[in-house]
């Protein structure tokens, strides 16, 4: 489902509603709820899982995943 690496700025859609990767670092993405972007605490999944959360989509985690349409660059995922 995720064929390309992501980056700040992408956002992705779960059942509970859409989430914005804020910063990637150190093998962990550091997201925000779209609704909750008051908090200044911002909740963590690490890299390797997210991945394996959109690409298995038994999990129904990951729905969409929505690429920053203005990036230059973006790297395709082996």
């Amino acid at each position: 489902m995720c064929e390309y690496h992501l980056y700040p700025g992408d956002m992705f859609r779960t059942s509970a509603g859409l989430g914005l990767i804020v910063k990637k670092s150190g093998g962990y993405f550091h997201y925000s709820n779209v609704a909750d972007d008051q908090k200044k605490a911002y909740q963590t999944i690490e890299t390797k899982r997210f991945y394996g959360y959109c690409d298995d989509m038994s999990h129904g985690q990951v729905l969409e995943v929505i690429l920053l349409p203005n990036r230059k660059y973006r790297r395709k995922r082996k």
